[in-house]
């Protein structure tokens, strides 16, 4: 059934929709025409006037000759709707254009504008009226998401009337086009790189140099480098851009993981787009995408995980992360493809668990248990598999105590641990921070007001709260 967009959000996130009556109906113009008609009628049996009576007959039969010439022509709009791009960093711009190409039903293409209501979510600036010309130039708008999401732009709601502009005639012309928000990462202050090292029992650390300028070579300037990257000095001693290319024996690495299962964020429910989340799901994403930026910035490989041993999304890749043999590490050109997958994560049910309020089913049709799908065996044989002996900085919300004895144990092979959970406030301490501290781990608990630079600053500190909330 065609649809149109209604008054409300629905418990998926979107607006609610109700049916579009797609029979035609009169215009102000045509409703002018059908009144104009009516009165020239009474005059007419009134003075006994044959012209007046033709001029009625005219003015009431062209709106009825406009609905049923719509309801004989039976015409078709075919809208493509383009998105550039269609994965942006919260506060940078999108671009919509609609093209509209309007048919009839047999088969010939119509001209002349018509009107387009273009459903938009209030995030993105909310429903758009459009004028479009078929077969024309398309109509632009321009987009500014200020959060990280998934959000839904359409479908679209087509008017087009006759030539008279007497009746007109909805139609669904389009179907959803989805924009992927990646969140803005913050700059985070420099820190000692010792509070998130391990304590040298990594013999493939302990051997290995650290960056500095004697390891540090550099190349060409190739497409695509990130000016980052540039190499001033050796830059104007060539006559030509360079670029820095380290050692890679000298890269540093850690493992990050952030905690996906929904148990660990119960708080209030929020939309990321057509995401459920919650502030503090929200926080956690913001503060892994700044860890990402900050360390990959400074020659640090980071592996990117969620608590079940599954690579965290990349750019536009499918989400199929089982199903890569090993996960592999970003870098410094990777780190805006990890930054942009981390527009597409949500709380997900415990493998074999049910789904909470909210969650929506895997797009595969699959189900959650099971090692495959990392299951609470998942992050250890990951760990093993791939060789992960490097620290560890988990991002988790409200984790319990059992969920903390997984993570310990699936990271038994790596060196020194360090958390931030994210609590409804500073003053909640989770199960987990005591048990991880127990294991050694330095722990922040931070709220979703906390700013990221101060959790980040505080790591390793020995102090269990971050302080200032901002």
């Amino acid at each position: 059934m065609s649809r149109r967009p209604g008054p409300g959000p629905t418990e998926d996130g979107e607006q609610a929709e109700q049916p579009v009556d797609s029979r035609a109906r009169f215009t102000g113009r045509g409703w002018a025409f059908l009144g104009a008609g009516a009165l020239c009628l009474l005059l007419a049996t009134w003075l006994g006037r044959k012209d007046v009576l033709a001029l009625a007959l005219f003015l009431g039969g062209a709106p009825l000759f406009a609905a049923l010439s719509l309801y004989v022509v039976k015409p078709r709009v075919l809208l493509k709707r383009g998105v550039d791009p269609a994965l942006v960093t919260a506060g940078d711009p999108a671009v919509v254009r609609l093209r509209v190409r309007h048919r009839s039903r047999r088969g010939g293409d119509a001209s002349g504008s018509v009107a387009v209501h273009e459903r938009v979510p209030e995030p993105l600036g909310g429903d758009r009226e459009l004028s479009v010309e078929a077969g024309g130039e398309p109509a632009v708008y321009t987009v500014r998401p200020r959060r990280r999401g998934v959000y839904a732009l359409g479908p679209a709601t087509v008017r087009v009337a006759d030539p008279f502009g007497l009746a007109a005639e909805l139609l669904d012309a389009s179907e959803r086009t989805s924009l992927h928000v990646a969140p803005d990462p913050v700059e985070l202050p420099e820190i000692s790189a010792d509070r998130l090292r391990d304590s040298g029992t990594d013999p493939a650390r302990t051997a290995q140099p650290q960056p500095g300028p004697d390891n540090v070579t550099v190349r060409e300037y190739r497409q695509g480098d990130p000016m980052r990257r540039v190499h001033w000095a050796a830059s104007a001693k060539q006559g030509t851009l360079m670029v820095r290319q380290e050692d890679p024996r000298s890269t540093r690495r850690l493992s990050l993981l952030l905690d996906l299962d929904e148990s660990a964020w119960p708080g209030e429910r929020r939309w990321a787009g057509v995401l459920p989340s919650t502030a503090e799901f929200e926080w956690a994403v913001s503060f892994t995408a700044a860890v990402l930026e900050h360390l990959t910035q400074r020659e640090t490989a980071v592996y990117a995980l969620d608590t079940r041993g599954r690579p965290l999304p990349r750019g536009g890749e499918d989400d199929d992360a089982p199903a890569r043999a090993r996960v592999a590490a970003v870098d410094d050109d990777g780190a805006e493809d990890a930054r942009h997958g981390l527009a597409r994560v949500r709380p997900l049910p415990a493998p074999g668990g049910r789904p909470g309020p909210g969650a929506r089913p895997r797009a595969d049709g699959g189900d959650h248990d099971g090692k495959e799908d990392g299951g609470d065996d998942g992050l250890a044989d990951r760990f093993d598999r791939d060789g992960l002996v490097h620290p560890v900085l988990l991002v988790s919300g409200d984790l319990d105590r059992a969920g903390a004895e997984r993570v310990l144990r699936g990271t038994l092979r790596a060196g020194a641990g360090s958390a931030v959970l994210v609590g409804a406030s500073p003053d909640r301490v989770p199960e987990a921070a005591a048990v991880l501290e127990a294991a050694g781990w330095s722990v922040v608990v931070v709220g979703a007001a906390t700013a990221a630079e101060d959790a980040w600053a505080h790591l390793g500190t020995g102090a269990r709260t971050a302080g200032a909330v901002r």
